[in-house]
Parts: structure tokens; C-alpha cells; sequence
């Protein structure tokens, strides 16, 4: 039923779940947690929060040798990176780190999971966070994209590469010829000598 007396407007401004674009200050570590895929995909997945409880991920994956990565210099390259990605995090979260040697991606995300949730408290952090290529909202991982919040004159840089605009992806739309003559016919029209006649 509907009633002038009962409408309401919502005049409240929508917030989202998941934090802005952008460079965002006190930041704090919410989680760390080393989880498994269905498939059997070992993954890290770093989760930070500000102070409106809105939410930013950072998930790495095993690197693998593929059409991009074909030598193991290459792949040894990545895996540098990647950890060069994550000490980042620990030492801005926690301001330095012990020295580690692993030989698998599982004990190198286990021994990072140890250091972030080891009891010390952790600092606020700047964080710099943007869009992926479907839309969704990520933790940056070109250039330095974390350090305390004590750094006075911050080294975090917003790069051309950055997505700060949410991809706009169109529908595909397939190119059909007006006058082209229909291809698909049924086997019941053919069966019983029916035709493209309406009467």
C-alpha cells in the first residue's frame, strides 16, 4: 500500500564497504590470513581497514611459469618482487622485519603471516589503493604503495598507470546483417513442407 503519510527520502549519503581510491591515512592491518582454492591454490591475503571500518585487499598468488614468465630467471625475478611487495607491508605495519630464507611459497606466507600477527602493536600506515581491470577496488602493487603514518613527507606517488577511474566495460553487442537471409531452419518446418509464408 502506498500512503504520503508513510513515504520516506533517504537523505543519508551510501558508504561503501570498501575503501575510496586514492591515498588513504590511518590505516590499519585488520587481518592476514593464508588460505587454499578449491583447485588447491595456495594464496595470502592482506586485509586493511580505516577508520570508517571500510576495507582494502591485497592478495598474492604462487607465481608459475607461463606464456609471460618462461625462465626460471624470470620467475626467481617475480617471486623477488612479490616478496619486495609484501616486506613493504611488514615493515610499515610493524617497522622492520627478521631475516628469512624459504624455499616454498607456503613457508614464505606462513612466516609472513607469523610476523604481521605476532602480538607487537602494529602502526597506521598510508596506504594507496586502486581499481583492477574489472572494477573491483585493490591495494596498489606498483612503485611504493605503503609506509607509516609517521613518514612526514610521504614517498607514495600516484603513477599513470594507476587506475583511479572505475573501468567502464560496454556490452558486447554481435553485428547481425539486416538482410541477410535466416540460416537456421527447424526440422519440423522441413518435415511437414511448411514455408516462410504467414498464411
Amino acid at each position: 500500500m502506498y500512503s504520503t503519510k508513510t513515504a520516506t527520502v533517504n537523505s543519508t549519503e551510501f558508504t561503501s564497504s570498501y575503501m575510496p581510491v586514492g591515498i588513504n591515512e590511518k590505516v590499519t592491518l585488520k587481518e592476514v590470513n593464508v588460505n587454499k582454492t578449491p583447485q588447491g591454490r595456495d594464496f595470502l591475503e592482506i586485509i586493511f581497514e580505516n577508520e570508517q571500518g571500510q576495507t582494502a585487499t591485497m592478495t598474492e598468488w604462487k607465481n608459475e611459469k607461463n606464456m609471460w614468465i618462461k625462465t626460471d630467471e624470470d620467475l626467481q625475478n617475480r617471486d623477488n618482487q612479490q616478496f619486495g611487495r609484501i616486506l613493504q607491508v611488514i615493515d610499515a605495519c610493524t617497522g622492520g622485519h627478521a631475516d628469512f630464507e624459504g624455499t616454498s611459497f607456503v613457508e614464505m606466507i606462513n612466516w609472513v603471516k607469523t610476523q604481521l600477527t605476532l602480538g607487537t602493536p602494529l602502526q597506521e600506515v598510508r596506504l594507496k589503493v586502486v581499481y583492477d581491470k574489472k572494477g573491483y577496488t585493490k591495494v596498489s602493487s606498483l612503485g611504493i604503495f605503503v609506509e607509516p603514518m609517521n613518514v612526514e613527507q610521504s614517498q607514495i606517488k600516484l603513477w599513470k598507470n594507476d587506475l583511479l577511474e572505475r573501468p567502464i566495460v560496454a556490452d558486447v553487442e554481435t553485428a547481425t546483417d539486416p538482410f541477410a537471409t535466416p540460416t537456421s531452419d527447424t526440422s519440423d518446418n522441413l518435415s511437414t513442407g511448411a514455408d516462410d509464408l504467414p498464411f
